[in-house]
């Protein structure tokens, strides 16, 4: 029986190898949906504070800021939160070589895309969000073959 060298087989004496392509993708998003997921938590918990706490800071961004933060309301933050929280599951099950991860990563990715537009009238997405996820989803896919 002749086998394929590019396929590997799970078993305990030939374990499934992640490429480090894969690992490098989900320690970025380890980092960027865990940082993201406890901001969501934050500014959940203190959401009648930040207006006073922007006003303080004096940056010349603090009324854009304000104003996106109060159009948003806290079930934004709520949302996105679970989002975050749902891309980090999906980042920790690919990092198991779980292909159900990838499905929980990509469609967690295009809501948050999506929810600012829903939620926060006359947002437009950024042409940098939009690159940057779809570099992430793509890196994603092409590891996905390393995935079961």
């Amino acid at each position: 029986m002749e086998t394929n060298s590019n396929t590997q087989i799970p078993n305990p004496t030939n374990p499934a190898k992640r490429p480090s392509s894969l690992s490098m993708l989900c320690i970025l998003t380890f980092i960027g949906s865990g940082i993201s997921l406890i901001s969501s938590i934050f500014v959940v918990a203190a959401f009648h504070s930040i207006p006073l706490l922007i006003e303080q800071t004096k940056m010349p961004e603090a009324e854009q800021m304000l104003n996106i933060i109060t159009a948003a309301g806290r079930p934004f933050f709520a949302y996105m939160g679970i989002l975050y929280a749902a891309s980090l599951a999906g980042a920790i099950m690919m990092w198991k070589l779980r292909k159900t991860g990838f499905h929980f990563y990509v469609s967690s990715q295009l809501l948050m895309l999506a929810l600012p537009l829903i939620m926060i009238a006359g947002y437009q997405i950024p042409f940098t969000t939009i690159l940057l996820t779809a570099s992430f989803v793509l890196g994603y896919a092409l590891n996905s073959r390393f995935m079961r």
